[in-house]
């Protein structure tokens, strides 16, 4: 129960910010979609069947980190033309940043599934 309460509080967190910010800024389903495939297979390699879920949460948060460090790589890399165009650096950066921002609530959220004590 006391889990249950925590995971709501803390994703009523998250919902206010993000709605504050606007949840336009948190849309990029490519990004998403990085992340959780990212969490499905690193959960398929630690074959635990028993820790699905607590793997998915792990590997999210890795894919997280993954995808933005190749968003910053893009972006400072010149891909698209946009180093030193404030407003094309900026959006960039926030997309980039958005893989870390599902991977950690991702993980929070499969906490949730995790045994007392773990």
């Amino acid at each position: 129960m006391k889990k249950n309460l925590g995971l709501i509080i803390c994703l009523l967190i998250i919902f206010g910010a993000t709605h504050h910010v606007g949840f336009n800024y948190y849309n990029d389903i490519m990004s998403l979609s990085f992340v959780i495939g990212g969490g499905f297979g690193f959960s398929l390699l630690k074959n635990q069947k028993n820790l699905f879920v607590i793997n998915f949460g792990q590997g999210a948060v890795y894919f997280g980190w993954l995808g933005t460090l190749i968003g910053l790589i893009a972006l400072t890399g010149g891909k698209w033309e946009n180093w030193g165009d404030i407003e094309k650096m900026g959006l960039a950066l926030s997309v980039a940043m958005l893989t870390l921002f599902y991977g950690y609530t991702i993980k929070l959220i499969t906490l949730l599934f995790e045994k007392n004590g773990s």
